[in-house]
């Protein structure tokens, strides 16, 4: 059972407080609401507390590469005076800040409403709680860090206006599949290779879901990329007659009051747009069917604000000027939790948020920027309701993957006995008949519970041999090695050099490991070698002989890894001719 609360805080601000604050709870199946009244003091503290936290994190966010062209002014006046700062004093604002929220809502003029409203709902639901506001400091405010959120964790917030319509379509949806615009804008200073990708790989993914199912006739997502559109190149795609279910927008950005600009190309003139410049087109996208749209970019408020008055159903932005890499993970986990695990839109995007907080070192108030601004008076879309395909829980003579991790079912005992082996072994081989599950216990069964592993950071690498083993080893390991570098370019240098060094030294991968453990020292490497066996069905006798080598230094002598192959077994007599390699096995 699903639920949603409506807070309404109605005519008010910080300064004067809000004397009327009403909470709507819709339960589904339940055609009406109950409601709760209760009312806020005035806090003019929170207003400096949030004004010294965003001139603090526009200070630190000016050393990263961002998503947004400032004015050269604001930023001068925005940041006047404040030098020195630093990541502890950031942080310690940032609880200030979250202290006093907390105080502010356990106000006794909001204490009837707290009580009743938590009364009716349960930990283990999902809520979706919609907070209406045409107050931009209570839109930009962490409402996620308020206790409500951490006492109901299946709880995510979104933003709306208080006034709100719901639009029907002009017909019946006639795609067969998932359409995304993505509109690649202006990228001066930043990589949006990362999010290209992503969407390619999440393209190719679905699609062969599509024929694995033999739905050869079906595609489940269609991406069509615009790069660097002039104005009218963009509103002739915005008025395409199939139309669109999600729009994605990745370049610079920034709020203007009540609206915000794109900057859509890089060109001297004619460069940058508002929305209400492209309100005839998106008007007509919302008729065909638009339900989702998302601002990779820099402070979206402005945006959001000026779609929510065109009727759109969903919008995620970014609150606040977002660094680079802070952009390319958030989008990168959000498509995987919505379209590949198919969580709700509030799941998905919690999630995703959440995640970030792993970035917050280098980034800090990343997990601060992700929100969902909301229609209320229409559902948020799903992967499924948009036209995405279910996924077939029988994967016939395709292993599961490790999305598949919930469909994967009847090998519990045989995952507890591997979980246990790879905490204790250095090498763990899967041994077993062609099509017996090898490759799905581990990706579906020991993968997922590892991650469940709250004592110990594992990180996963793995990779098949095919016919060159020590490049596809070089791929895996480039991740791991420039995991804070998620630029492609960056990537495949890096990819060069590891394969470069482990031909030619083989303790190359041994060192890679031991600095690597060094510096991330709560961390255990997993490196998976699937089908093992194409080192002797695919792999030349001299390259092989190297490889294992290489591989069996590591094994041997770098800390914190363990090895993990899936190995048919016919090939296991292969595998023991090698005497060291045998040692290990036995």
């Amino acid at each position: 059972m699903s639920k949603s609360v409506v807070i309404n805080l109605g005519h008010g601000d910080l300064k004067q407080g809000f004397p009327r604050v009403s909470a709507q709870l819709w339960v589904s199946g339940h055609p009406l609401p109950e409601q709760f009244i209760g009312s806020l003091p005035s806090a003019p503290h929170l207003l400096d507390l949030y004004q010294h936290w965003r001139i603090i994190y526009e200070n630190l966010c000016s050393r990263k590469v961002i998503r947004n062209v400032p004015d050269d002014d604001e930023l001068e006046i925005a940041i006047a005076g404040v030098t020195n700062v630093s990541q502890f004093s950031f942080d310690d604002l940032c609880q200030q800040l979250e202290t006093a929220m907390n105080a502010w809502l356990n106000s006794p003029e909001l204490a009837s409403l707290s009580r009743q409203l938590r009364s009716a709902l349960d930990k283990s639901e999902d809520i979706r709680v919609i907070l209406e506001t045409s107050d931009d400091l209570m839109r930009r405010l962490p409402w996620h860090r308020c206790g409500f959120f951490c006492d109901y964790g299946r709880a995510e917030i979104a933003i709306a206006q208080p006034e709100y319509q719901r639009k029907a379509t002009l017909q019946a949806k006639k795609r067969k599949s998932i359409r995304i615009l993505t509109i690649l804008g202006d990228s001066q200073g930043i990589d949006l290779e990362a999010e290209v990708q992503c969407l390619k790989k999440l393209n190719y993914e679905l699609n062969n879901e599509c024929n694995n199912h033999q739905l050869n006739n079906q595609l489940n997502s269609q991406v069509i990329f615009l790069k660097n559109p002039n104005r009218q190149e963009l509103n002739t795609h915005l008025w395409d007659n199939l139309g669109w279910d999600i729009i994605f927008f990745a370049g610079h950005s920034r709020s203007e009051g009540s609206t915000g600009r794109l900057h859509i190309n890089s060109n001297q003139t004619n460069n940058s747009i508002t929305i209400e410049q492209l309100e005839e087109g998106l008007k007509a996208a919302i008729d065909n069917g638009l339900k989702l749209a998302i601002f990779n970019s820099c402070d979206g408020m402005g945006l959001a604000f000026a779609l929510s008055k065109l009727q759109l159903p969903s919008t995620i932005v970014m609150r606040e000027p977002v660094p680079n890499l802070v952009a390319q993970v958030f989008f990168n986990n959000f498509l995987t939790a919505f379209a590949i695990e198919h969580l709700p839109l509030y799941s998905a995007v919690q999630k995703a948020r959440r995640q970030l907080q792993g970035l917050e070192n280098d980034f800090p108030g990343a997990s601060w920027l992700p929100v969902i601004c909301q229609n209320p008076a229409v559902e948020p879309p799903t992967w499924l309701t948009l036209g995405g395909i279910a996924p077939c829980p029988y994967r016939g003579l395709f292993a599961f993957r490790e999305q598949d991790a919930h469909l994967f079912f009847g090998r519990e005992q045989f995952t507890r006995d591997l979980v246990a082996a790879v905490k204790k072994q250095r090498l763990v081989a899967v041994v077993g008949a062609s099509g017996s599950g090898k490759s799905s216990v581990v990706f579906a069964g020991l993968i997922p519970s590892l991650r469940q592993d709250s004592n110990c950071n594992w990180e996963i690498v793995s990779f098949r041999p095919g016919n060159n083993p020590i490049t596809a080893l070089a791929a895996a390991m480039s991740n791991v090695e420039a995991q804070r570098e998620n630029l492609s370019s960056l990537l495949r240098l890096r990819e060069i050099d590891l394969e470069i060094a482990f031909k030619h030294d083989i303790q190359a991968l041994y060192r890679v490991i031991d600095r690597h453990i060094q510096q991330n020292p709560r961390t255990r490497l997993v490196i998976i070698v699937d089908q093992f066996e194409e080192l002797y069905t695919l792999c030349p006798e001299s390259e092989r002989q190297h490889f294992l080598e290489l591989l069996l230094t590591a094994v041997k002598d770098a800390p914190g890894l363990t090895l993990v192959m899936t190995l048919r077994a016919d090939f296991y007599g292969h595998a023991l001719s090698d005497r060291t390699f045998s040692d290990l096995l036995q």
